[in-house]
């Protein structure tokens, strides 16, 4: 294989297709779906939420309406839960939902406590946001060791053919236009030794006839 050098700029390509090909293969931790229910249901459930509901069902005709004209609530499928101990966790809700208890710019905001649920199905909950904050601890540890091994093997190579040698599978991360252009230059140097070998030339003889009569001169 032609040698291609791996420039600064070079390695940073190679490293930013390498890390999106990570973020695609890789599922982020997420609450699971039976307790992102009880959330949502300890919301929809809560005295404030049915009691505004029917007000605006009584007197405005139509939420949709009233969310539009009034606060301008979005619609949105994150959910931040507020724990006092846990602090804040981000979920990512199945669907996009809209509440009037949870109003905020581009999200849906609570604290634990004031979910309408039984103080077992909060403990349960408060668990589980435990369990999903070590989860994704450990996977940005684990995107975080695979990004230094990626900066690693770059480092240590000074070509392509080296660091393809070493790791084959980093040809995925490799710009097209690059592998097209080491391919050729593996083909005209193939070629090449075709023509040497179809006319029986001996490069050696060739090259100590040169050197040899510039000595000579």
């Amino acid at each position: 294989m032609a040698s291609v050098r791996l420039s600064h700029d070079l390695r940073n390509r190679i490293q930013r297709a390498a890390r999106a090909a990570y973020n695609k293969a890789t599922v982020e931790p997420n609450m699971d779906t039976a307790t992102i229910e009880l959330i949502w249901r300890g919301i929809v459930e809560h005295p404030t939420h049915i009691a505004l509901t029917n007000f605006v069902a009584e007197h405005a005709g139509s939420i949709e309406d009233l969310y539009e004209r009034t606060i301008g609530q979005r619609s949105t499928d994150k959910l931040c839960i507020f724990d006092n101990i846990k602090g804040r966790t981000d979920i990512k809700l199945p669907t996009v939902r809209k509440s009037w208890i949870t109003r905020g710019y581009n999200e849906h905001a609570i604290f634990l406590r004031h979910l309408h649920l039984t103080e077992e199905e909060k403990l349960n909950i408060s668990d589980k946001l435990t369990k999903l904050n070590n989860d994704r601890e450990t996977a940005d540890e684990n995107q975080k060791n695979y990004n230094k091994q990626i900066s690693n093997l770059l480092e240590s190579c000074n070509t392509l053919k080296q660091l393809l040698d070493t790791q084959p599978s980093m040809k995925e991360f490799v710009p097209e236009d690059l592998l097209h252009q080491m391919h050729r230059k593996v083909t005209r140097e193939s070629q090449a030794r075709e023509r040497r070998e179809i006319a029986k030339v001996d490069g050696d003889l060739i090259n100590r006839v040169v050197l040899t009569s510039k000595l000579v001169a």
